[in-house]
């Protein structure tokens, strides 16, 4: 029917509506520029109509086009008789309540100030306005481009208008399209349906059905962890303190079980006569303290203020309902009564979070004992933590792993970098939560892995065990026969860990030219050395292996001695020895003595390589394993905790003192003995 040119015996005519300036594109453009509050003001004036259904189309957006799509809002309220429209559409600003005019179904009315019917303007250029009532319907379009005036000027302007006879079952109603549309984007029916329904009161909803696209607008749905009071229709009342007695309120809240994602359904929604005057989300602005950071977006109700609209100060509730004024003084009682509402609803929120971690860690035998386990003010701390960690609402299943980490950090305690980083994400959930869950992504990565590595080698560690007790060949004998060469040449840190193996089976000559030393022909050697080591004190050790069986000849280490001696030539670096053996010593008892007094080499029993690998990397695995009563685990803390005296202390902690002289060398990662001398 819009657009459509009505027939020739259908009547038609004028009305006039008075014109101030740019009265009203300031009132309806500036005051009504976001979709759902516009559309909003529209099903309100349904409302004030006594409408039992309002139908909201909007275009789908693959159709959406600024020229030619349009939307329309539908009720079937009462409608205005053609007589009514120039004298109660038309006039902006006119305050029904004021003017005396009758309830509409018994309904106090939302709109007061008599401009929300501009709301259209704010989203289209022009509205087409079709009312029936009483068997005559009545059809005009207001264009905002020709409803100006120059500033300070009053002019009439004719609104044409055409008889358009009712249309469907409804008796009455209102029909406003919005046409030229001003946004580019398309609309959203979802988000215009979750804006409508928290803009109404869930009295509204229950009184008149608002229908978008085909679908009715229900209560958001929110999964909730609890809700106070607990029925679904429930609300409770309070009187609050006001200059001239008590008024009431009406409100409810809830804590949702996840993070409410739409903002508009987060915080408190304060209602005036069913329709938002104070948009969400709202805390009465105590989100900012301690108690309210992190529970805001689990948080969600609504209060019901009628009496807002009975104070004398006519004038509290902006003209898009989008907030209060807080700075009047006749809402400073309801302000006070609000923010101590949302403090205690927040601290709730916390409280009931933090019950939940301490009892799920709680559940955990292992975890609580280990929490135990921790000195008072650690133990104390970490509770601490946990209440904390609780306002980040980690999922169930992450609620172990990262307790697990903040009591790993506490056993640590000694790494007081970690526990400083801690103490400074205490005031911040979420970045508790990040900096746990990267100490926890560390321990189940770098430090399994690192324990991989460890266990790794303790288990090579045992096969070079066993090779020797079977007497393995030094090399091998025939191909794929296992031999003690091959072994340290795979993994070479047997011989020593903290040493660098350089050279496997190497001539001395084509070392000293790999070091730019040239031999003369007499002195060309092609023997091969079997490792050449470099310690970290650049000291070369030149080693050769033997079989366990096998008896060490004093030939062999006359051979061993010249090795050393054609490489001093060389470089510059010492140059010394190692015999790696498990028979026996063919040689005399002097003659051992002599070598094993020697600063210069070493003779060490197969054993003596399995058990100085062994130790160096048990105490590692102590550590790694979190193994706290271990003797490496308590040694590796105290080393920390003194190393960090070091550093923080400077020169002045390096001083020992004669007590702590007296108590000899620092920790120290493997104590080994040496083997005895032969007298």
């Amino acid at each position: 029917m819009v657009g459509d040119e009505p027939p020739v015996n259908l009547p038609q005519g004028e009305f006039q509506m008075k014109i101030l300036g740019r009265l009203l594109e300031h009132l309806g453009v500036q005051m009504y520029k976001r979709r759902d509050v516009a559309i909003a003001e529209l099903v309100a004036n349904a409302w004030d109509a006594g409408a039992k259904q309002v139908r909201v189309t909007i275009p789908a957006p693959t159709e959406y086009d600024q020229a030619t799509s349009s939307i329309i809002v539908s009720d079937d309220g009462c409608g205005i008789p053609r007589g009514d429209i120039e004298s109660q559409y038309l006039v902006v600003g006119r305050d029904r309540r004021g003017a005396g005019q009758p309830e509409v179904a018994g309904r106090q009315p939302m709109g007061r100030k008599g401009i929300g019917k501009l709301a259209g303007f704010g989203i289209a250029e022009e509205m087409t306005v079709y009312t029936w009532a009483g068997g005559e319907g009545t059809l005009f379009h207001l264009d905002i481009n020709k409803l100006k005036a120059e500033a300070n000027r009053v002019q009439d302007v004719a609104i044409p208008w055409r008889d358009a006879p009712p249309e469907g079952a409804a008796l009455s109603g209102m029909t406003v399209t919005l046409s030229r549309l001003k946004h580019k984007t398309p609309l959203d029916a979802g988000s215009i349906r979750e804006a409508l329904a928290r803009r109404f009161s869930r009295t509204v909803k229950g009184h008149m059905e608002i229908i978008v696209n085909g679908v009715v607008v229900a209560e958001p749905m929110i999964e909730f962890e609890a809700r106070f009071p607990a029925g679904e229709e429930d609300a409770k009342e309070e009187e609050v303190d006001w200059t001239d007695g008590k008024r009431k309120v009406r409100y409810w809240y809830g804590f949702s079980k996840g993070v409410i994602q739409s903002s508009d359904l987060r915080g408190f929604t304060i209602y005036v006569r069913g329709k938002t005057a104070q948009a969400p989300p709202f805390f009465f602005q105590v989100e900012g303290t301690a108690s309210g950071q992190h529970g805001t977006r689990y948080v969600t109700g609504a209060i019901e203020a009628d009496f807002i609209d009975e104070l004398p100060d006519n004038d509290l509730i902006s003209t898009d309902r989008q907030e209060l004024d807080w700075d009047a003084a006749a809402l400073l009682g309801f302000r006070d009564w609000g923010r101590r509402l949302c403090r205690r609803v927040l601290i709730e929120w916390a409280d009931r979070k933090g019950d939940r971690i301490e009892r799920q860690v709680g559940e955990d035998p292992g975890l609580q004992a280990r929490v135990e386990m921790l000195d008072a003010d650690s133990r104390k701390q970490v509770k601490a933590f946990l209440r904390t960690l609780a306002k980040a609402d980690p999922d169930r299943e992450r609620v172990v792993e990262l307790a697990d980490a903040l009591v790993q950090a506490y056993e640590f305690r000694q790494f007081h970098d970690l526990l400083e980083e801690l103490r400074d994400a205490a005031g911040d959930p979420f970045e508790l939560v990040q900096i746990l869950d990267h100490l926890q992504r560390w321990q189940v990565l770098e430090s399994r892995a690192i324990l991989e590595i460890v266990k790794g080698r303790l288990q090579v560690a045992g096969v070079l065990e066993r090779m020797v007790v079977n007497d393995a060949p030094e090399t091998a004998g025939k191909v794929g026969a296992a031999n003690l060469h091959d072994l340290i040449a795979e993994y070479p840190w047997l011989l020593h860990p903290e040493w660098q193996i350089l050279r496997e089976e190497t001539s001395i000559t084509k070392q000293l030219r790999e070091w730019h030393h040239a031999e003369t022909g007499a002195e060309v050697d092609l023997s091969r050395f079997d490792f050449l080591a470099l310690t970290s004190e650049q000291l070369l050790i030149v080693v050769e292996i033997k079989r366990p069986g096998h008896a060490v000849e004093l030939e062999e280490l006359h051979r061993l001695e010249g090795y050393a001696n054609r490489l001093t030539r060389g470089t510059t670096k010492r140059v010394s020895m190692m015999l790696v053996y498990g028979g026996t010593l063919n040689i005399s008892g002097d003659i051992e003595i002599s070598w094993r007094k020697r600063e210069d080499a070493e003779l060490s029993l197969w054993a003596d390589i399995v058990e100085r690998a062994r130790r160096h990397y048990e105490h590692y695995r102590a550590v790694l394993e979190r193994n706290i009563s271990d003797p490496g685990f308590v040694r590796k803390t105290r080393e920390v905790a003194a190393t960090r005296q070091v550093v923080e202390r400077g020169k002045d902690a390096v001083y020992r003192g004669a007590e702590r002289r007296g108590k000899g060398l620092g920790e120290q990662d493997v104590e080994y003995e040496k083997p005895p001398r032969k007298e």
